[in-house]
């Protein structure tokens, strides 16, 4: 368990916006790269300084400069780069302010013009990303405090230089948005939150400076008949605490991508926690609103549905009458069904909570607890050490729950919007199997399997195989994560991903399994979702894989395993494919050795 940050403040300022309380581990940063103007080598020059610090290098990157042909050090010794994209580099001085008020067509070219610029500028300050895949956040700006022209004059007009900046933005995200494992650090926001005023100069320099206020010009002017004060002692400036900010929100990006500590399953108690009151045995309820924080609450659970996290009930009630009076409790707000299991009984809770991670196969560690007992909690927490538990202090749970980078993620598949649909599938299936013999259930399945070859980083299908890939634990060969500078490698090296869709009369389950195999044709590293196991698809499909490599003249098949902490169901995945041990951690079988194509399933 990580605790170094158990025991911070939660009025932590700078921990604001990115809440710690869901952290089980260290980032374990090595070093960073930044690229930018005066206001990154500022971040550059502190961030060793900061928790959870690293060495950056540094690199001036000023009016369309060209980068050197390689980084300081070899790209792979970076976690990531962060590009800071100058709005003086953007818009040059005196182009904007020189302008008649009344030439609207002149703002308007103006503005065209920057964004022709600003995307220059992009494409040259990311070419290490395009070359290598490396993880690059891109700042945007800060928008200016108020309209230049006077407060009581149109916001939305591009002669406000707010809105000019604010436009600029925009197409700043939408570049972020469609090049490859690039995201935005939103320092505008950052400084929203913790004071504009603190940070930020549009008070003493042009309107374009887009800058950290600091006291730079006072050793200019200290030889005048009266020298001014710093601006220091104008303006109080909290700049090293907002730089930090910039700091805690890259490690939460980072944290976010690399999926570490991700949290997949939230599960909630009722009374006095999904709503005010408590349901009574007599049918009548007692609940007095779901009005302010309980649906502030409720709100926050539906958008971790929506990033694709399961949630579960777990309640001491009675399941007939939590249905009944809860159309009158949440007035269409929520659904039961929006909960991808239900445990709503008598039975003790942490009987409860194993029931549903075997319905779910999500471990105790990617899973929060929420209740507002500090009994059942501690029950909790005594049952599952490696689970996290809330509930202790209910107005903090929807920061945390919205804000902690554990429970963020970096993309939204279409597998990530029908999960809680999935699971439920899944108990239906689940139902099914118990009533019939192995064989009669997966005759009934038309399980429909379609396996296909992944070989270039920007197939749209890539961004769900990642997220499986390095999200994945307990169904997972070898453990390893993928960063995308190692997979355009791979591809380069013409390795290849093989990814498969699952059907059944049930559901779509979508992308479930990746093998990701070399050019030798070597299965370096199964991958497949809890959510198909247990129909024999896993041996079909590396059967296929050898298959496949044999008519492209690879006789062989060989497959690598690491044994972890959490892939036990692994461990005979090999040997059941007909598969030897050649070596530690290494297994082969030539292509008739490998198992036919189940009956049940159909490869399309």
């Amino acid at each position: 368990m990580f605790d170094k940050f158990k025991t911070r403040n939660r009025n932590d300022t700078v921990a604001f916006r990115v809440p710690e309380d869901l952290r089980l581990s260290a980032s374990d940063l090595k070093r960073i790269l930044v690229i930018g103007s005066c206001l990154a080598e500022g971040l550059a020059a502190t961030t060793e300084s900061f928790d959870e610090g690293c060495p950056s290098d540094f690199i001036l990157f000023n009016n369309f400069a060209e980068l050197p042909a390689s980084p300081p050090r070899p790209i792979g010794e970076y976690d990531f780069q962060l590009v800071q994209v100058p709005l003086r580099s953007v818009l040059p001085d005196y182009t904007y302010f020189r302008l008649p008020f009344g030439d609207v067509e002149g703002f308007n070219r103006l503005f065209d013009d920057c964004c022709d610029r600003l995307r220059q500028f992009l494409d040259a300050a990311l070419a290490w990303n395009e070359k290598s895949g490396i993880l690059t956040f891109v700042t945007n700006f800060m928008l200016p405090q108020q309209n230049l022209m006077g407060r009581l004059l149109p916001r939305n007009d591009l002669r406000n230089f707010v809105y000019f900046v604010d436009k600029l933005n925009a197409l700043i995200s939408e570049e972020a948005a469609r090049r490859n494992n690039v995201y935005l650090l939103d320092i505008d926001q950052i400084a929203a939150t913790y004071g504009r005023k603190y940070f930020q100069d549009d008070v003493l320099w042009q309107f374009n400076h887009g800058s950290a206020l600091t006291d730079s010009d006072h050793a200019l002017d200290r030889k005048r008949i009266q020298p001014p004060q710093p601006a220091s002692q104008h303006y109080t400036l909290h700049t090293r605490e907002i730089l930090q900010a910039w700091w805690r929100e890259l490690i939460a990006g980072y944290r976010t991508v690399r999926q570490i500590d991700s949290v997949k399953l939230v599960v909630v108690d009722l009374d006095d926690t999904l709503w005010r009151g408590l349901v009574v045995e007599e049918g009548r309820f007692t609940v007095e609103t779901t009005e302010g924080w309980p649906l502030g609450f409720i709100e926050a659970l539906s958008f971790l549905k929506k990033r694709g996290i399961l949630l579960a009930i777990l309640s001491k009630n009675d399941e007939a009458k939590v249905a009944d009076v809860w159309p009158h409790i949440m007035l269409g707000r929520m659904d039961l069904s929006d909960f991808a299991v239900r445990k709503i009984n008598w039975q003790p809770k942490a009987q409860n909570l194993a029931e549903i991670f075997d319905i779910i196969n999500v471990l105790p560690r990617n899973t929060v607890f929420i209740d507002d007992n500090p009994v059942e909690r501690a029950s909790i927490s005594s049952a599952y050490p490696d689970l996290r538990v809330l509930g202790s202090d209910l107005y903090y749970l929807r920061r945390i729950l919205l804000w902690s980078a554990e429970t963020q993620v970096a993309a939204v598949s279409a597998e990530s919007g029908r999960r809680t649909e999935m699971i439920q599938a899944q108990a239906e299936r689940e139902s099914s199997r118990k009533r019939l013999s192995r064989d009669e259930f997966l005759a009934t399945l038309d399980l429909r399997v379609h396996l296909f070859e992944l070989r270039d980083p920007h197939d749209p299908r890539m961004a769900r195989a990642i997220e499986l890939v390095n999200k994945s634990n307990q169904f997972n060969s070898t453990g390893r994560r993928w960063t995308s500078a190692e997979i355009n490698a791979w591809f380069a090296a013409a390795g290849v991903f093989y990814a498969f869709e699952v059907t059944d009369r049930f559901t779509q389950y979508g992308l479930v399994g990746v093998a990701i195999v070399s050019a030798e044709g070597r299965i370096e590293q199964f991958v497949m979702s809890c959510r198909v196991i247990g129909l024999d698809i896993e041996v079909s499909v590396i059967g296929e894989i050898g298959r496949r490599l044999a008519r492209q003249g690879r006789p062989g098949l060989s497959a690598r395993f690491v044994q972890t902490d959490a892939n036990q169901l692994v461990h005979d995945l090999y040997p059941r494919c007909g598969m030897a041990s050649i070596d530690s951690g290494l297994f082969s079988a030539d292509s008739a050795s490998l198992p036919p194509l189940a009956g049940h399933i159909t490869l399309t």
